[in-house]
């Protein structure tokens, strides 16, 4: 039960980052590409059982392709070279390896859902959109959207009507979007939301 990816590697390397306390560690950089023109801000650290070996080989890894597991993602608020200030989602990585013959270059995931339901407004002007959220195995949590023009919407959408908490999931992530979200109580918050497509449940 993991989020997946497989894809190419554009540029990578190895770099000093200074911590809270002011130390320096070294820290593993990618950005992988997937077969849709997603690009995933990929990182790995010294903490890492493979950040050695990985570290020796990753400045030569451009325009290879990789597969490797997703442990976590970190989102912020970052601040770019023309001073905007936008949403940023960098991935943490492990188990980078050469893929599998003929594989598709793709997120995908396997897991299970923790909660879901279908938003069906009563504006006609505005569509309807399906979420749930999915846990791995390790705990982390991928808020999932799906919207109508998925193909297989009115199927995922009645079978989330019907209950599927709890429920093993598989699916493939088509793109994710990042946005700065208004919370109850006022303050501001980036958020990761990831939409999905090819979902299918487990009773």
């Amino acid at each position: 039960m993991s989020m997946n990816i497989i894809g190419t590697v554009k540029n990578g390397g190895v770099f000093d980052v200074k911590g809270k306390d002011g130390s320096i560690k070294q820290m593993i950089s990618f950005t992988l590409v997937d077969g849709l023109g997603n690009t995933f801000p990929c990182q790995m650290w010294p903490d890492d059982k493979q950040f050695s070996d990985l570290a020796k080989v990753i400045g030569d890894y451009r325009r290879h392709q990789v597969q490797l597991s997703v442990a976590g993602y970190t989102v912020r608020m970052r601040t770019f070279k023309d001073n905007s200030v936008k949403p940023w989602a960098n991935f943490i990585v492990s188990d980078v390896t050469a893929p599998a013959a003929a594989s598709q270059l793709a997120m995908s995931f396997s897991g299970t859902v923790k909660a879901g339901s279908v938003n069906r407004p009563t504006d006609a002007s505005k569509k309807p959109m399906l979420w749930f959220t999915a846990v791995d195995d390790l705990g982390t949590s991928f808020a999932c959207q799906m919207w109508p023009d998925d193909p297989k919407f009115n199927e995922v959408a009645a079978m989330v009507d019907a209950g599927v908490r709890r429920s093993p999931v598989q699916f493939f992530v088509s793109y994710y979007s990042l946005r700065e979200r208004v919370m109850p109580d006022g303050s501001k918050n980036p958020q990761l939301n990831f939409v999905v497509s090819d979902v299918a449940f487990s009773r």
